[in-house]
């Protein structure tokens, strides 16, 4: 006779609710007291039963094991804010360490100098392609003046070209409407320094360098504190380009700037010209120029 459907799976229902039952029963007996039956029980269900302790215990280490990757990934993403929120104070540090060397050796330079000056930070540059034109400072008509010459920690920057309210530009020496008298130190040559115009790089000229004066290629070139605008002797650049004509009075010299105006941040403005050397100071007893008058 063939069961019905509904009979099958009632049978196979009952069966899942006796097995546990039976399973239960023989597993908590001690084992002196255990009938045929149960050992039967246990021996079938013996190999059922490892297999899904196995099971359990496989899906258990899986689950641990995907809570700590969990838990790993939280951590790293903690330490990864916590790395980043570290990278920017450093960078910020950095920042005002850089800024404080700086103004620490700018301030330097302004006790060498015995003209007074005046310090400002860059706040604006107008640029053209690859090359800075002019240079805006924080400092107005209140502090300065146009004309006024500009230096930076590198050599001389410019002249305060215009000033409005609180803010001036600077007039760069690379700006062909500057002009700047010179000297280079090895062969005692004068000249005036003109911006040269160039949109891709920083280069000036020097006109009235005679054709018998032997620049080199490296020459260095410095003011010559002649007309007591700037200070004497302060770095503008060096020769990277000499063409001597087979006529003419004068040689064409090209300089390259020792400041790179494009990493321009605080510069100092002389408010006025330094002081003239007194001829006479080398020709008067000590004491005497020294301001404590001659010796009784």
């Amino acid at each position: 006779m063939t069961l019905s459907r509904r009979a099958r799976e009632f049978l196979l229902v009952l069966g899942l609710l006796v097995l546990p039952a039976f399973l239960l029963r023989a597993s908590v007996k001690a084992p002196e007291n255990l009938n045929p039956l149960d050992r039967s029980v246990l021996r079938l269900t013996a190999p059922l039963q490892s297999g899904l302790i196995r099971v359990f215990a496989a899906i258990t280490d899986i689950w641990h094991h995907y809570l700590e990757l969990v838990n790993l990934k939280q951590k790293n993403e903690v330490l990864e804010r916590e790395n980043q929120g570290l990278r920017t104070k450093l960078q910020v540090l950095s920042l005002r360490v850089d800024r404080g060397d700086r103004l620490e050796r700018l301030l330097d330079l302004r006790s060498e100098l015995t003209a007074e000056t005046v310090a400002a930070r860059v706040i604006g540059v107008e640029t053209a392609k690859f090359r800075v034109m002019r240079v805006r400072v924080d400092r107005g008509s209140a502090d300065v003046k146009a004309g006024m010459p500009v230096l930076a920690l590198g050599g001389v920057i410019g002249r305060i070209y215009r000033t409005f309210g609180p803010y001036s530009d600077v007039l760069l020496a690379v700006d062909p409407r500057s002009s700047i008298d010179v000297l280079l130190p090895r062969v005692g040559s004068r000249g005036v320094l003109k911006g040269n115009a160039s949109e891709d790089r920083y280069r000036c000229k020097i006109d009235y360098l005679l054709r018998q004066d032997e620049v080199k290629l490296g020459d260095v070139v410095v003011t010559s504190g002649l007309g007591s605008i700037f200070p004497p002797d302060f770095p503008v650049g060096k020769v990277v380009q000499i063409r001597k004509q087979d006529f003419g009075l004068y040689q064409e010299v090209t300089v390259e700037p020792s400041v790179d105006f494009g990493k321009l941040r605080e510069v100092l403005i002389l408010l006025a010209p330094p002081p003239p050397p007194d001829p006479d100071a080398g020709k008067r007893p000590p004491d005497e120029a020294r301001g404590l008058g001659a010796p009784r």
